[in-house]
């Protein structure tokens, strides 16, 4: 006898992961995907927008959306594994990546929220589906979306019947692959049409029949001249011969191949990065945790997902237990990454189309490193208030929020207002991040020059996202004399320029002599320097004026405040910088990954001081003592064991400081970390 849904999702955890293209094996390749590589790809889409397409998942990927108001189930999360069915058969049958999102639709106001959702998803998701809306709902949607300006398709898609799925999805491809923006009048006609063809035979004679369907949609979108400008030379003909090489040969058909002068030996960084990019039309994909051995086996997975007898196995399983809807589901690795583009790496408010190789870049460290599966999610909203809105919707399918390049002040009340809004485990990166790991670097700075917290005398240059956040981390492990610089100079209490209430906050416990000026006197004395600014801030003449024994945090990217032999030879007794080909590389990634780890496994309601303070000492200490140097005083940042030492102290953390909702075993998670990061999955039967 065959297992039934229950058994299936018990056994996998959902039907669907999110895995990266490529694997990260050592710095070079992770600086191809992330910093500093991945900055280039941010110019050059920034230079050219069609490149999306070509370079980030945007031309191969849907989000795949639904309230479950039409489904009359008691919660909307529910619908989980009704949308990781769908999900799973775009995968099969079409090598489409769906990621599913479920939208709270207590908190939304009609169709016009609807449409904000779908207008701000556009800018990576040129398709999204909604499924199970309900009917006067979708009534209201189509009728606007028949005239509102949204750069997307948008395919209302409440049929359970596999037949009309698979003829849905086969308009959805048809879509994708010639990059066009169908109004609903014109997918109607479609849907017309393909109603002719015969889909009796599913799924004995899968291949044809589809490929009939798909020409219909590419023939009618070529009829309306719909066709993308960058596509327009390529017949509905050529479109189908691909996509039989993608049922002959799987979705490696689809990668381009490399030619002799791709990966150049120069070891061209930007280059390489852009090559890399081209090949695999971005760097992460939909995958299947379940072996299907013959359509037949999609097939039933759909059929049972839809079947009332096994859905409502799977509900009763969520009513009498609600912790198993995370148990069971993608939900209990499933994180979003959320950004506006405001602050993307160090080139600034470049847009949220120009930045989505940034998120998918993290969303490869996430999964490598910490074995979670991360949406990348570029709004185009830039109010702080109507943001944080836009997460409450989307929020009931993830387990964990990262905020990612937001841009100083908008970051902090966004933060703020998220974590008292939503109550599952965020974290704004670019701060808390950069935070931990540069306390873990100085932790052993202080091990190394036997110097004490309370007498060391810090100056950070730079009040944005990080330098508050820096700021707030040390003085909470006891730095006292601190001092931080703007564009304007020191920061002091009453300062009549440049200020604002974050700064404000920040001179009530810094700076406590007011003292005036510019870096250069700021410096002066000083044992600690954190640089979190612009290339060239830091001159050898300051270095040589500061205490003695001095540490040069130089994090500025993709060139540092100072570089560092010209530091150390101004008397710097140890340099950092946020490189990774520079020795002591202050990387997020040694720290990110494993908070969000021991964060999702306790549930923990936020992400406090004490975890971050936690994460800090955890990777500090994988170094041992006697294995501290100048030149090594902090890990590099794809060892092994460090997410999930991170992970095991986060978790402890969590439930010391009673914000985590689970008891949990911090052994069992070291283990199940590691697990996940050496082999992918951890199966619960």
């Amino acid at each position: 006898m065959q297992p039934g849904l229950k058994q299936l999702f018990l056994r996998t955890n959902g039907l669907i992961s999110i895995k990266p293209k490529i694997r990260i094996t050592d710095n070079y390749t992770l600086s191809l995907v992330y910093s500093p590589g991945v900055g280039y790809i941010c110019q050059v889409i920034q230079k050219n927008p069609d490149l999306l397409y070509d370079l980030t998942i945007t031309g191969n990927s849907v989000a795949l959306l639904s309230d479950g108001s039409r489904s009359q189930i008691k919660k909307p999360s529910w619908m989980i594994p009704n949308l990781e069915a769908i999900s799973a058969l775009y995968k099969a049958f079409y090598d489409i990546d769906a990621y599913p999102v479920i939208l709270d639709k207590e908190i939304m106001n009609g169709a016009d929220d609807y449409l904000l959702i779908i207008d701000n998803l556009s800018t990576t998701y040129k398709t999204i589906v909604l499924v199970d809306i309900e009917e006067k709902l979708t009534q209201e949607l189509l009728q606007k979306l028949e005239n509102a300006k949204i750069d997307c398709t948008v395919v209302i898609s409440n049929t359970h019947s596999l037949v009309e799925q698979l003829k849905d999805a086969a308009l959805i491809k048809s879509a994708l692959d010639s990059r066009s923006i169908l109004k609903p009048s014109l997918i109607e006609q479609i849907r017309l049409k393909l109603k002719g063809i015969d889909f009796s035979q599913l799924p004995n004679f899968l291949t044809a029949t589809l490929s009939s369907a798909y020409a219909v949609s590419l023939n009618d979108i070529h009829r309306n001249g719909l066709f993308h400008h960058t596509v327009k030379n390529i017949t509905p003909s050529q479109f189908i011969s691909k996509l039989n090489d993608l049922y002959l040969y799987g979705e490696i058909a689809y990668y381009n191949r490399w030619t002799p002068k791709q990966f150049l030996q120069n070891n061209d960084i930007n280059q390489n990065s852009l090559e890399l990019h081209k090949r695999y039309n971005g760097v992460i994909t939909i995958a299947l945790k379940f072996n299907p051995r013959s359509l037949e086996d999609l097939y039933r997975i759909y059929e049972l997902s839809y079947r009332n007898n096994d859905i409502l196995e799977i509900q009763k399983l969520f009513e009498a237990d609600p912790k198993k809807i995370r148990e069971v589901t993608l939900k209990k690795n499933y994180a979003a990454i959320v950004t506006n583009g405001t602050a993307i790496l160090g080139l600034g408010n470049i847009g949220p189309a120009a930045g989505s190789p940034v998120m998918e870049g993290k969303s490869v460290l996430f999964n490598a490193l910490g074995g979670i599966d991360l949406m990348p999610i570029c709004f185009k909203e830039r109010d702080p208030h109507k943001l944080v809105q836009l997460i409450r919707y989307i929020a009931p399918i993830f387990s964990a929020i990262n905020l990612e390049d937001l841009r100083a002040p908008d970051c902090f009340p966004i933060e703020e207002e998220a974590i008292h809004s939503i109550h599952i485990p965020l974290m704004h990166d670019d701060q808390h991040g950069t935070a931990v790991v540069s306390l873990a670097a100085l932790i052993n700075y202080l091990k190394l020059t036997k110097k004490n917290v309370k007498d060391l005398k810090l100056v950070i240059n730079g009040a944005g996202a990080a330098g508050v956040a820096i700021c707030k981390l040390l003085h909470g492990h006891g730095v006292e004399d601190i001092l931080i610089c703007d564009t304007e100079g020191i920061i002091y209490e009453g300062r009549p320029k440049n200020m604002n209430s974050f700064k404000n906050d920040l001179a009530k416990f810094t700076n406590k002599n007011k003292i005036a000026g510019k870096l250069e006197e700021a410096v002066k004395g000083r044992d600690l320097f954190v640089g979190v600014s612009s290339a060239g801030a830091l001159t050898q003449d300051m270095v040589r004026n500061m205490n003695k024994d001095p540490f040069i945090l130089a994090l500025a990217n993709p060139l540092p405040e100072i570089m560092p032999d010209d530091a150390i030879q101004a008397g710097a007794f140890i340099v950092a910088t946020g490189r990774s080909d520079f020795n002591n590389q202050v990387n997020n990634s040694l720290a990110f990954p494993g908070i969000f780890r021991g964060a999702i496994d306790t549930k923990a309601k936020e992400i406090n001081l004490q975890m971050k303070i936690a994460a800090a000492y955890a990777i500090a200490n994988s170094i041992k003592e006697s294995e501290l140097s100048p030149t090594r005083i902090l890990p590099g940042a794809l060892t092994a064991e460090i997410p999930a030492n991170v992970a095991r102290a986060v978790a402890i953390a969590a439930m010391e400081s009673g914000v985590a909702q689970v008891k949990v075993d911090p052994e069992e998670v070291f283990d199940n970390t590691r697990k996940l990061i050496m082999e992918g999955s951890i199966p619960t039967l």
